[in-house]
C-alpha cells in the first residue's frame, strides 16, 4: 500500500457542524484527525488574517463628497457634521453654479472660484480672535464659516439661529431675490442679516425690545456710511462717555434713522455687550468697553470693505417691536416664507438672562416676563399649557401671512427633562396640520452651544396648502 500525503483544505464552520454531527450520533473522531484539522484552522485564520491586513494597507476609500458632489465643488473645511452635508447637497441640486458662487452656504469654491460665503468669512471673523483667551479663540475659529461673519459675531446671543442654516434653507426653499422672508421670533435677527447678504428681503419681529434691538443693529450695520464710521472712530472716548455715565438711554436714540444715529447704537451693543461681560468675569464695564467696542467697529468695517469690493446688492429689512401671536401687521398671504425658531424658554429665561440691557434700555423686566411665549405660569404643567396655547396662535398667523404653496421652517428643540417628556416638535406639527400647513420634510441636528441644557432640535419644514 502506497502512502500518499494529503492537504486538506479545513472550513471552521463545516468543521463545528461535522463535529457536532458526530457528538450527535456517538461517532468518535480520531485524535490525530481533531488535532490535525484545529492545527490547520489556526494555520488558515493567521493566512487570512494577514491578507486581510494587506487589503486594507492597499484599501482606496472613496471621500464622501467625491460621492456626492461633481468635481470641482470644493466645500468649506468646516463641514463636518451629517446635516451639514444634507443641506449642501440639497444646494448643489437646486441652485445653478453661478448661484452656488453667490448664495451658496456650504461651498468654498465652485470650479476654482471662490464663493461669496468664503470671501465674506474671511475677510469679517478676523477681529474676533483679538485680544482673546485660546478657549475663545478656539470656539471661534471653529464658527468662522459658520458664526462669526459679516455682524453674526456681535453680542453672541444664547439660543441663536446657525446663519449657515438659515442661508441654506433659503437657498432650498427657492427663496429669490427681492422676494420677502419672514422671522415672527427673530431674536438676534440672523435671517435678516442672512436675507440681506443674499439679496432677499425680510421682516423680523420680536417681543423682547432688546432683541428687536440687537437685530436691528446687525442689520443697519451692513450698510453703514464706511466713512462716517472712520471719522466718528476717531471720537470713541467721548462717544463711549455718553454711555457710561448715563443709567438710561435716551429713548431717541433707538429710533432715528440719520447715518449718524445708526453708528451710536452700533456703539450702544457695544456697550451693552460689556455689560453683559461684566456680569461673568471680574472686570469692570469701564475695562472691558474699550475692547469690545474695538472689534465691533473693525469687524464691521471689514465687512464694509468687502461688501464694496464683491459689489454686494443687500437686500431691504426691517425690524419691528412686535408679537408672534399677532402679526395683523402683516397682510394675508403677502410672504414668501417663513424661517423662525420658538424660544427655548425652557431652557433659557430670556427676559432675566437680558434683565441689565432691558433695564438700560428702559424696560419693565417683570412685566415683559408677564408677556412672552413661555414664561407664564406656576407649574411645569401650567407652562407647557400657556406656551402650546400662544404657539397655536403663532402656527395660525403663519399661515396666514404665508403666500399658498410657499414654506414655513419650524426649528425647534425640546428638553424632556424640563417639560416630563412632552416632545414640543410633535406638538408644532400638530398645530401645522391645524392650519393647512402640511409636513414636507423632518431634519434631525445635534444643537452646538446650549448642550448642557438640549441636544438635539428638528428642522420642521412645512408647506401651505395651495
Amino acid at each position: 500500500m502506497t502512502n500518499k500525503r494529503i492537504t486538506l483544505s479545513v472550513d471552521a464552520e463545516i468543521y463545528e457542524k461535522y463535529k457536532k454531527y458526530c457528538d450527535k450520533k456517538g461517532l468518535i473522531i480520531s485524535k490525530q484527525i481533531e488535532n490535525f484539522m484545529r492545527n490547520e484552522l489556526k494555520r488558515w485564520n493567521r493566512v487570512m488574517s494577514k491578507s486581510i491586513s494587506n487589503s486594507l494597507s492597499n484599501l482606496s476609500l472613496p471621500i464622501i463628497s467625491e460621492m456626492l458632489f461633481p468635481d470641482g465643488f470644493e466645500l468649506l473645511p468646516s463641514v463636518t457634521e451629517i446635516f451639514e452635508l444634507e443641506f449642501a447637497y440639497y444646494e448643489s441640486k437646486i441652485l445653478s453654479k453661478e448661484e452656488l458662487i453667490k448664495r451658496g452656504a456650504y461651498f468654498k469654491s465652485i470650479d476654482g472660484i471662490e464663493t461669496v460665503h468664503s470671501k465674506i468669512c474671511k475677510e469679517t471673523s478676523k477681529a474676533l480672535f483679538e485680544n482673546r483667551s485660546k478657549t475663545t479663540i478656539s470656539y471661534f475659529m471653529n464658527g468662522v464659516y459658520s458664526t462669526g461673519y459679516a455682524t453674526h459675531g456681535l453680542f453672541p446671543y444664547r439660543g441663536k439661529f446657525h446663519p449657515q442654516i438659515i442661508k441654506a434653507l433659503m437657498n432650498i426653499l427657492g427663496i429669490k431675490k427681492d422676494e420677502t422672508v419672514l422671522d415672527p421670533m427673530c431674536g438676534s435677527g440672523t435671517l435678516n442679516v442672512e436675507a440681506s447678504l443674499i439679496g432677499v428681503n425680510s421682516i423680523g419681529i420680536d417681543k423682547n425690545p432688546f432683541a428687536s434691538f440687537m437685530s436691528k443693529v446687525k442689520l443697519e450695520s451692513l450698510s453703514l456710511n464706511l466713512e462716517l464710521l472712520n471719522e466718528m472712530s476717531k471720537n470713541l472716548k467721548e462717544i463711549s462717555n455718553e454711555f457710561l455715565k448715563t443709567k438710561q438711554v435716551k429713548e431717541k436714540l433707538l429710533f432715528s434713522e440719520d447715518e449718524e444715529s445708526k453708528i451710536k447704537r452700533l456703539i450702544l451693543l457695544a456697550f451693552l455687550d460689556s455689560m453683559g461681560y461684566a456680569r461673568r468675569t471680574t472686570k469692570s464695564i469701564t475695562q472691558l468697553f474699550p475692547q469690545v467696542l474695538h472689534r465691533y467697529i473693525k469687524q464691521v468695517r471689514s465687512f464694509l470693505i468687502i461688501s464694496r469690493k464683491l459689489n454686494l446688492k443687500l437686500g431691504k429689512g426691517k425690524i419691528e417691536f412686535g408679537d408672534a401671536r399677532d402679526l395683523s401687521m402683516i397682510k394675508d398671504a403677502s410672504v414668501d416664507g417663513v424661517i423662525t425658531s420658538p424660544p427655548y424658554s425652557f431652557a433659557i429665561d430670556y427676559a432675566e438672562n437680558d434683565k441689565p440691557q432691558l433695564e438700560y434700555l428702559g424696560f419693565d423686566v417683570d412685566k415683559l416676563k408677564s408677556e412672552m411665549i413661555g414664561l407664564n405660569g406656576k407649574t411645569r404643567k401650567e407652562k407647557l399649557q400657556r406656551y402650546f396655547n400662544d404657539m397655536n396662535r403663532v402656527m395660525s398667523e403663519i399661515s396666514r401671512v404665508l403666500k399658498a404653496g410657499k414654506y414655513a421652517v419650524i426649528i425647534i428643540g425640546s428638553n424632556d427633562i424640563q417639560t416630563g417628556g412632552v416632545r414640543l416638535e410633535n406638538k408644532i406639527k400638530e398645530f401645522g396640520s391645524m392650519h393647512g400647513l402640511n409636513l414636507v420634510r423632518e431634519i434631525r441636528k445635534p444643537i452646538k452651544g446650549i448642550r448642557n441644557t438640549m441636544h438635539e432640535e428638528f428642522v420642521l419644514i412645512f408647506r401651505k396648502e395651495a
